[in-house]
């Protein structure tokens, strides 16, 4: 489950999982009634990229400065919420 997990989280934190949740986002709104041609729904979208990726950009300087690759920065934060793995703490 954590392996799984970690995966999920790599990829959300990634430029594509960005534009995956865009995408999401934007069929979730036009799903739940809002016209595809209304200029709110497009500021919401935008707003929504520049959030996510201010945080991409944030946790890609993060990574890099501590020289960790992408899925070891998963793990860590997977670490960091649920505790050390039942097999890390054995050692």
């Amino acid at each position: 489950m954590r392996r799984a997990l970690t995966h999920l989280l790599v990829w959300s934190l990634s430029p594509v999982g960005t534009l995956l949740n865009t995408g999401m986002l934007y069929v979730v709104l036009v799903a739940a009634g809002a016209k595809w041609d209304r200029p709110l729904l497009w500021l919401i979208v935008v707003i929504f990229v520049a959030a996510c990726a201010y945080f991409d950009v944030r946790a890609y300087v993060a990574r890099k400065r501590l020289g960790l690759t992408a899925y070891e920065a998963g793990e860590a934060v997977v670490d960091r919420i649920w505790g050390l793995d039942r097999t890390e703490e054995k050692r």
